[in-house]
Order: C-alpha cells, then sequence, then structure tokens
C-alpha cells in the first residue's frame, strides 16, 4: 500500500515536471522566434537577403503543392484556424481546463500560425524600399514636373483606350507572365518564383461586399482575383497579386508593378487595363496637387474613359454592405501598419509618386514604346 501511494506520488511529479519542461520549451522557442522576427523587422538588408534567397525556393514549394488543388487553401486555412481557436475555447470552458494549460495551447497556436506567415511570405515588409532596391532615384515632388507627368499620363490613357468586352482570363495571365519575364531585371525580381495561377475566392460575396478584388494568400503562395470585378480592371488586379507573389508586399509597390506589367505589354486591352486601373490614384492626387487646374486636366480625358471609371464604381459600391466594408478596412489598415506600412490603406495610392519616378528612367520607360 505504501509502496503504491510512494509509485503514485512518484509519477504525479515525474508528470508535473515534464509539463513544466514543455511549457518552458514553448516559452523558449515562442521567444527565440519573435527575437528573430524582431530583427528581420530591424534590418532591411536581412530582409532583402531573405527575400531574394530563401523565399524563392519557399515560394516554388508552396506554389507547387497549393497548385495541386484547384480551391483556395488559404481560405480553408483561415476558416480553418478560426475554428480551433473557437474550439479551443470552448472547450476550455466546458471541461474547465486550468488557466495555464489553456495559455500553453494558445501560445503554441499563436506562434506556428506567426512563424507560417513571415517565413513563408511576411518578412518582405521589413526589405529595403523600392528606392534602395531598384536603383532609381525618388523625384522630389515638383508642381511643374507633376503636371507634366498628368498630361502624358492623360494622353498615353487616351490613346490606349479599347472598348473592353471580352476576356479569356488565362490568356490574360499568360501574356502578364510574360511581361514579368521581360521585366524581372529592371523590378529586381526573381522570377523563377513558383507558379501564379489566379484561384477563386470561397466567399466571394463576402469578400465583393467588402470591395476587396484580389488577395494574395501567403500561407501557401495563393493569388486570388475576384470575378466579381469589371473585365477591363481584371489585368491590372492579376498584375498586383502577382507582384505580391514575387516577394513585393507594400501595395504602392504592387500597384507601380501590376502598371508596368500590364503596361509593356503587347495586348491592347491589358494596356488599357494598366491606366484606367490607375488613373484613379492619379485623379486624387491632382484634386490635391493641382486644384485649381484640376477640372481643365479632367476635361481632356476621353468620356469613354470617365465612363468606366464611373461604371467601375458604381458596379462596386451596388454589391458594397457598408458595415463589412468598413470593418475590413480597419482590419486591413491595422495590419499594414503593424507590418511597417506607416500609412496603412493610404498606401495604395503612393504609388503616383513611384510612377512619377520610375517613368522617367530610360530602361523603363524604352519598354513602354
Amino acid at each position: 500500500m505504501a509502496f503504491s501511494v510512494l509509485f503514485g506520488s512518484m509519477r504525479s511529479k515525474r508528470k508535473a515536471e515534464i509539463g513544466k519542461g514543455r511549457y518552458i520549451g514553448l516559452l523558449l522557442m515562442a521567444s527565440g522566434l519573435f527575437v528573430l522576427i524582431f530583427l528581420f523587422r530591424l534590418s532591411p538588408t536581412i530582409s532583402e537577403w531573405y527575400i531574394r534567397v530563401i523565399y524563392p525556393l519557399v515560394a516554388v514549394v508552396l506554389s507547387f503543392f497549393s497548385n495541386l488543388f484547384p480551391f483556395s487553401l488559404f481560405d480553408l486555412f483561415l476558416i480553418g484556424a478560426v475554428l480551433l481557436l473557437i474550439k479551443m475555447i470552448v472547450t476550455a470552458i466546458i471541461r474547465r481546463i486550468t488557466f495555464i494549460h489553456f495559455l500553453f495551447s494558445l501560445i503554441r497556436f499563436i506562434t506556428v500560425i506567426v512563424a507560417w506567415f513571415y517565413f513563408s511570405w511576411g518578412i518582405a515588409y521589413f526589405r529595403e524600399d523600392f528606392y534602395d532596391r531598384s536603383n532609381i532615384s525618388e523625384k522630389k515632388f515638383d508642381p511643374d514636373i507633376f503636371r507634366d507627368f498628368v498630361i502624358e499620363f492623360i494622353e498615353n490613357a487616351n490613346f490606349y483606350y479599347v472598348d473592353y468586352r471580352d476576356m479569356e482570363q488565362e490568356e490574360v495571365r499568360q501574356k502578364i507572365e510574360s511581361s514579368y519575364q521581360a521585366l524581372y531585371q529592371q523590378l529586381r525580381i526573381s522570377h523563377l518564383n513558383g507558379k501564379r495561377r489566379p484561384k477563386p475566392m470561397m466567399c466571394e460575396g463576402a469578400y465583393s461586399k467588402m470591395g476587396v478584388s484580389g488577395y494574395f494568400g501567403p500561407f501557401f503562395n495563393e493569388i486570388h482575383v475576384n470575378n466579381y470585378s469589371l473585365n477591363y480592371t481584371y489585368p491590372f488586379t492579376l498584375a498586383h497579386e502577382m507582384a505580391h507573389q514575387f516577394g513585393v508586399a507594400m501595395e504602392s509597390e504592387a500597384n507601380l508593378y501590376g502598371f508596368l506589367a500590364c503596361a509593356c505589354s503587347s495586348d491592347e486591352k491589358i494596356r488599357y487595363s494598366a491606366y484606367v486601373s490607375t488613373l484613379g490614384y492619379l485623379l486624387s492626387d491632382m484634386r490635391k496637387f493641382l486644384p485649381d487646374e484640376y477640372n481643365r486636366l479632367v476635361s481632356t480625358i476621353r468620356p469613354e474613359i470617365i465612363a468606366d471609371l464611373q461604371r467601375n464604381r458604381e458596379h462596386w459600391l451596388a454589391a458594397r454592405d457598408d458595415s463589412l466594408s468598413e470593418a475590413q478596412d480597419k482590419v486591413y489598415d491595422a495590419y499594414l501598419k503593424t507590418n511597417k506600412v506607416t500609412s496603412g490603406q493610404a498606401n495604395y495610392s503612393e504609388v503616383v509618386g513611384l510612377l512619377v519616378s520610375t517613368l522617367s528612367t530610360p530602361d523603363i520607360s524604352r519598354l513602354l514604346r
């Protein structure tokens, strides 16, 4: 009897020691992970090396696996993660699991998610900015230079206008892929970087209500484009999401890459998509920096292009749910700011400054002719 009690006590003590060791091990691993991510955050040079050397291999592996499935693994992953978190909370309540045990499970859950996100793609947020890695000089704002840029951009948009009624998505993908292949040296991207086949959104109706035309799923290296998009905006959205897959995290830079990939295409419809999809950002800056000339400059835009812009706006407003859209905007704004995008969602519109600096360089301007 005494031996049995002693043996049971020793077993309980041993079990407690093992449990304590697991907690300590997890805390050390989680701490080490967050310290490593913090080091990447502090050093754009190290982050740039990771994106250029390690990430392309990660992208090839993840995209090869995800392309075995016709549906979005990213969407399934998000749904599964939410359900697992709910299950953990419910189980803790029903089984009256101790707070320490629940905290252990929660830290393990968060550690896996964070590690997977950053080392599969998220470190791209900490890399060098576009000007440092492309050797393109940033032009300081000058009203005269900006006015000349606006006039030329509108002239090009008018010239490349085409009545966009039909579109073959796979053909568009192949042509944009060809553009990126031609541009990879100028844009400093690793072209052999996995597969870039767009996948349908699992909750397309909800995303349409939030105004989401596309997104990149980092956990499985997947591109998603909303089929609710109008035909003439589809190529630009696809090229934008492809840019993310190349390791471009900033939305303004993805807009720039998307514009260049479309504007350099031999397909007139894809070229028009570049200009009509970017013109809205230019109009916003025109109103802000050239208020006295805004109406005159807008009057030089072809009426058909104005009609396309208006049709696209009304198209998305028809699907919009204010509550969902505002919630999505706040969450995504917070997400971007957490990852060193200090301007948050306003980062999208910063593409105009990038365009002014980039399109004046000989290597790029020559490709657009």
